[in-house]
């Protein structure tokens, strides 16, 4: 299988912390792949690392499409949303749109941002509102709007589902699966792990620096004899 992302003997330390450790991570083309751990496990440093956002120690190796993430054509194919994702509020939601599809170098289409707005249960006339007004999930789902809209290949998104109630998590999972028409491959973090079991084909457990599993969720049920996943990652970070 094509790899979108090869992650290799990846480690990542602070003074008197180590991050991460040695970690290998695969997703192949069109995965969906979930990282799962509680916050302060690693997630976010791990995707920054892949982004290029900060230095790893040397040795490993990340490549995206077989191109090391150091070089800049790498970023072409791929969209980003941060966890702790904000707009200036004086702005519109359409110029935030427009002003994302300039640096990608391309134009929005209005049909295409409704139909996003509208399957994200955004109401499409609020884009031309002022952020300040939104509530923390709208502007979540701004952000995920503009990762949709640029349909990149590979989507990296962190706690994507942060903020959003579970109306709007319910919107989010159904145009998940829909992308999988788009031969679309997604990298997320969360912590939700009823989500992931819904949406992955891949998964991999994230604690103490370690990835402990990585494997297929109804493997990792199997593996710590559970049946939840919830469950099957609590047995698996105990060591049971």
């Amino acid at each position: 299988m094509t790899q979108a992302l090869s992650v290799t003997n990846l480690s990542y330390s602070v003074p008197s912390l180590d991050i991460l450790r040695s970690l290998t991570l695969d997703v192949g083309d069109q995965q969906y792949y979930a990282i799962a751990g509680i916050n302060g496990a690693g997630k976010s440093t791990l995707i920054k690392l892949i982004l290029d956002l900060i230095r790893p120690l040397p040795g490993g190796t990340i490549k995206i499409y077989g191109v090391d993430n150091r070089d800049r054509q790498c970023r072409d194919r791929l969209a980003y949303l941060p966890e702790k994702f904000d707009v200036k509020k004086n702005i519109s939601g359409r110029q935030y749109l427009d002003f994302i599809a300039d640096v990608y170098h391309q134009k929005t289409d209005r049909r295409q941002l409704a139909e996003l707005a509208e399957k994200l249960d955004f109401p499409p006339e609020r884009l031309d509102t002022r952020v300040g007004g939104y509530s923390k999930g709208m502007v979540q789902k701004l952000g995920l709007v503009s990762c949709f809209m640029l349909e990149r290949p590979l989507l990296i998104l962190d706690e994507p589902l942060s903020g959003l109630d579970p109306r709007a998590r319910f919107h989010f999972k159904q145009l998940m699966h829909e992308q999988r028409n788009a031969d679309r491959t997604v990298l997320y973090s969360t912590h939700l792990l009823a989500d992931a079991e819904d949406l992955c084909d891949r998964f991999g457990i994230l604690h103490d620096g370690e990835m402990k599993y990585q494997g297929t969720p109804d493997d990792c049920l199997q593996r710590y004899r559970a049946g939840s996943l919830e469950q099957a990652y609590m047995n698996c970070i105990s060591g049971n």
